[in-house]
């Protein structure tokens, strides 16, 4: 369905410049919402960070604020792609830069991770499926089936959150085992970060 939409190099690779707020967000959150900010946040977690791990997740919700405001210079730009502002603004090297240093592989990662666990399969096949799979649909539909997949995507691993809790909170043998066995502080929202550590956090998310 994306590949009809696509007439263009822009309508490729920024989808046209035509998606909506409602597409833009559930794309941002799928992007954001991925194997850092769910099997990442839960390892911090678990190794000492306790509840202070979400400031991983709350911090970009005050990064896409700021850039709320930087987006239209970027816009104003008509660049199709972060590196090619960075290509053209600091010269050739500094967008290849960006260009090599990206999530991609952290999500192919954590997705070969959750397939392989949940289909008992080998890890390196898994890789293998994710990075076929996603790279089929990208080149076919650029920008749009980006957009299209995040935004159904995004649904499936909130409600599918949502849905865990219960089961997980039942395994664990309810909220009260769960409080009774944690370590002190485990609750607390300043266990693991500090005010420097919240805000490296933003200008982290606000950079890339």
């Amino acid at each position: 369905y994306s590949s009809t939409k696509i007439t263009s190099n822009t309508d490729f690779m920024v989808a046209g410049r035509r998606l909506g707020p409602l597409l833009m967000a559930g794309t941002l959150a799928a992007t954001e919402i991925g194997g850092g900010s769910s099997l990442g946040v839960v390892q911090n977690g678990m190794s000492g960070f306790g509840l202070s791990a979400s400031w991983y997740i709350t911090t970009m919700g005050i990064a896409f604020v700021i850039l709320s405001f930087i987006a239209p210079k970027f816009r104003a730009a008509t660049v199709k792609t972060v590196p090619e502002y960075f290509r053209r603004r600091y010269g050739k090297e500094c967008g290849l830069i960006t260009a090599l240093v990206g999530l991609t592989a952290g999500q192919f990662i954590a997705s070969a991770v959750i397939l392989s666990t949940m289909l008992n399969i080998d890890y390196q096949v898994a890789v293998v499926i994710v990075a076929v799979v996603v790279t089929a649909y990208s080149i076919m539909g650029g920008l749009w089936s980006v957009t299209l997949t995040d935004f159904v995507q995004v649904f499936l691993i909130v409600i599918g959150m949502i849905i865990a809790i219960p089961f997980a909170l039942n395994y664990a043998g309810g909220w009260s085992s769960v409080t009774a066995n944690i370590e002190p502080g485990t609750l607390s929202m300043s266990k693991g970060y500090d005010v420097f550590g919240i805000i490296s956090l933003v200008v982290m998310y606000t950079a890339t």
